[in-house]
């Protein structure tokens, strides 16, 4: 499957990385140049990380086999090695000390398409991996190489060597080092590393500098803008507009910012926009992208810089909110900084629960998430105008999970007014109902049919079709736009087979138009034919109303899957699939396309649960005979589902058609009451009772002579319902008389 495009939003795949692969799966060393085999022998090593005489051999052998290209003698050696219990540090160490990383990486290379050996290859890089970053993290190491950068030349350059590896986590170290006065070549080597780390030093820079010591304050400035990372932005404003802070290290901080090309004066907003790119999942912000965990650092007087791990698809939501707090220090009345940490907090505490993280124990990592209040409290608390340009980020995001959080925080302080009144030109909630995830379009058009509107707005003919499409299909709605008959046959019963119920296929989109009821949307599209003709469809399907943010599978032949690639990248709802794929791939493609965090076809328990929801929405707006949100659209949907259905779900929906106007919905009442089991028979015909008293008699002649016939043919319960019936019905006393007189059978 060509794709370059990043289908699959980062908060997802993160969630499914970082639950399915550990920590040391994860783990890459920083690319620097490997370290010299003759350390300094200042360099401290626990003995306990000291491998054996065996396992030594069995390291050697393993390489020998790998790079010889024998698959038996590498398994034998490698397993043989993890037998002996060695760990990923004495790996590494072994590695390091014996100054044969060059050799290692050659095999690694190449055992990782050795037939027979490459899952045990694999798992031996992978452990060597973070057998390395752990000891390049090493407190101890860390100390010395910096303590190492004052010495010789030789030993200098092994020092840095070691400290590129550390990354972020020798800034600590090297801040200290950079504030001793005594030692002007090592401070000055210190400042040195500090630039070359480039963007791995500047978050905990970042998070020392409004606290250090006024030289070192000075020396950090200059440090950032070297380095010209534009995240430093907001942090040297604040610095260089904080009274408190010395004039000298003001005046470094705003030339350091003028330097990295700040133009605003205003530090909140700055910390605004740093927040907002952390919400996004800048790729840049992540120190360790491929890594499992990632460092929230802080500074303080006793212990300095300390960075605290979390798990890294909890980063940027962290950062983010960190950022926006600082923005709200500095102006409270931020409606954009309050909603960037709204969203991201709601983000956050989802993902705690996915991760399954308890913020309540006392480990050093759940002290980063404990709140007095819920993520859903300030969501609500901050009321619905926030709660709405929350939702905007999520639709900005194409993010799932968090827009439907935000639709359930607007379901409890939403109003008509504040739900449909235009932000800055848009309103989320009514956007939601063109969103390309069905369950965010159904969850959207529950919570506005349940504000009951007064007043037209945008898409408003959209929210009672999407409610009946809750009630008319269980499923996921699809639609297939092929050449030939053949492949569009095909085609349905594929996307039959992966859950998708209802699948109309066509030759063009204006088919496919012409044989949807109004109302419908597609949850997706698959195109199969040449390349003009699938580039006008998706014109097309972008035009459509039904489809104009549907997603779309493109299934390419030969070349032109790369073409077509290009062509739709800058469009993150189209993905393309290569004809000549795997089924696990087309699965992969219709995955990366819908984007939905909830999977590919709403579950038999969330169907139901829409469907009640829905028709107690339809219910509710027929009551309140709402002007703007008219349920007569839904009547053909809810005449055919009383038809099909029995017990609770037709009761429900007879008591729906029972406050529509017009003798169709009655009469379709009244046939249903008639053919129906004695189970259903009475409720129904309470229904038809409550539109005969709202309407009057709307029945035909015969229906009425049915009814007769049923009142005579009754007892009990039937009986008294029929009765009811009867006499809402108005009809002549005559009648009635009738039923008195009438022989008893």
């Amino acid at each position: 499957m060509f794709d370059p495009t990043f289908r699959t939003s980062y908060i997802f795949a993160s969630l499914v990385t970082f639950s399915l692969m550990s920590a040391d799966m994860l783990c890459h060393a920083s690319p620097q140049a490997d370290e010299p085999a003759e350390a300094p022998a200042e360099a401290p090593v626990d003995a306990s990380t000291e491998a054996t005489t065996q396992q030594t051999r069995d390291l050697d052998m393993a390489l020998h086999y790998i790079l010889i290209g024998n698959p038996e003698g590498a398994q034998a050696s490698i397993q043989s090695l993890f037998d002996s219990g060695i760990t990923d540090e004495q790996i590494a160490n072994l590695v390091e000390a014996r100054g044969i990383s060059d050799k290692v990486d050659r095999a690694f290379s190449r055992g990782r398409g050795m037939e027979g050996a490459d899952v045990l290859v694999a798992e031996l890089e992978s452990r060597y991996l973070a057998g390395t970053r752990a000891t390049s993290r090493s407190a101890l190491r860390i100390e010395a190489a910096v303590a190492a950068l004052g010495g010789s030349m030789r030993q200098e350059m092994v020092a840095r060597a070691k400290l590129m590896r550390a990354g972020a986590f020798a800034v600590h170290a090297l801040l200290n080092a950079l504030g001793d006065a005594r030692n002007p070549k090592l401070a000055n080597s210190a400042r040195s590393v500090l630039v070359d780390l480039k963007r791995l030093a500047v978050a905990p820079l970042c998070a020392a500098l409004p606290d250090l010591e006024v030289d070192t304050q000075r020396q950090v400035c200059e440090i950032l803008a070297e380095i010209g990372y534009p995240s430093s932005q907001a942090y040297l404003l604040g610095l260089a507009t904080n009274p408190a802070a010395a004039d000298d290290v003001r005046a470094a901080a705003l030339r350091a910012y003028a330097r990295l090309g700040g133009t605003s004066q205003d530090p909140a907003s700055q910390y605004t926009a740093l927040a907002r790119r952390y919400f996004d999942q800048a790729p840049s912000l992540i120190p360790y992208p491929a890594d499992a965990r990632n460092a929230i650092w802080s500074y303080g007087a006793t212990n300095g810089l300390v960075g605290i791990e979390i798990p890294t698809p909890l980063y940027c939501e962290t950062m983010a909110i960190q950022s926006a707090m600082k923005a709200l220090e500095l102006d409270p009345d931020s409606e954009q900084a309050l909603a960037i940490y709204v969203a991201s907090d709601l983000r956050r505490s989802m993902f705690l629960r996915l991760l399954e993280i308890d913020v309540a124990s006392e480990s050093e990592e759940s002290s980063m998430f404990a709140s007095r209040y819920s993520a859903q409290f300030f969501g609500t608390a901050s009321g619905a105008r926030i709660a709405q340009m929350a939702l905007g980020f999520a639709i900005d995001a194409s993010d799932v999970l968090l827009a439907r959080e935000c639709i359930r925080v607007l379901s409890t302080n939403g109003g008509a007014t504040t739900l449909v009144a235009p932000l800055s030109g848009r309103s989320p909630i009514v956007e939601c109902l063109l969103f390309a995830d069905r369950r965010v379009r159904f969850e959207a058009a529950i919570v506005l049919a349940s504000s009951l509107p007064q007043s037209s707005f945008q898409q408003d003919s959209l929210v009672v079709p999407v409610l009946a499409s809750m009630i008319q299909m269980g499923g996921m709605t699809g639609a297939v736009i092929a050449t030939t008959e053949e492949d569009r046959q095909a085609l349905a019963a594929r996307l039959g087979s992966l859950g998708i119920s209802t699948v109309t296929t066509g030759a063009s989109m204006s088919e496919i138009e012409g044989k949807l009821a109004p109302g419908v949307t597609m949850d997706l599209v698959v195109l199969q034919g040449s390349h003009a003709s699938m580039v006008d469809s998706v014109n097309g399907i972008r035009l459509a109303r039904s489809t104009a943010t549907s997603p779309v599978v493109i299934i390419a032949n030969g070349g032109d899957a790369e073409a077509f690639s290009i062509e739709f990248e800058n469009d993150p709802r189209v993905s393309v699939f290569a004809s000549i794929a795997t089924e696990e791939q087309f699965v992969m493609a219709i995955d990366s396309a819908v984007g939905a965090a909830g999977g590919i076809a709403v579950t038999p328990e969330e169907s139901a649960i829409y469907l009640d929801e829905s028709l107690n929405a339809l219910r509710r707006l027929a009551e309140s005979s709402n002007l703007i949100l008219d349920v007569r659209v839904a009547e053909a949907t809810l005449i055919g589902t009383l038809q099909s259905s029995t017990g609770e779900v037709q009761s429900k929906v007879a008591r729906v058609l029972a406050l529509l106007p017009g003798a169709t919905a009655q009469r379709s009442l009244m046939n249903a009451a008639l053919s129906a089991s004695e189970e259903d028979r009475a409720t129904l015909l309470s229904s038809v009772a409550t539109s005969a008293r709202k309407y009057g008699n709307l029945l035909d002649a015969s229906q009425i002579q049915s009814l007769q016939a049923l009142i005579q043919s009754s007892t009990g319960p039937i009986a008294d319902a029929a009765g009811q019936a009867f006499g809402a019905l108005e009809l002549p006393t005559s009648e009635v008389v009738k039923l008195i007189l009438a022989p008893k059978s």
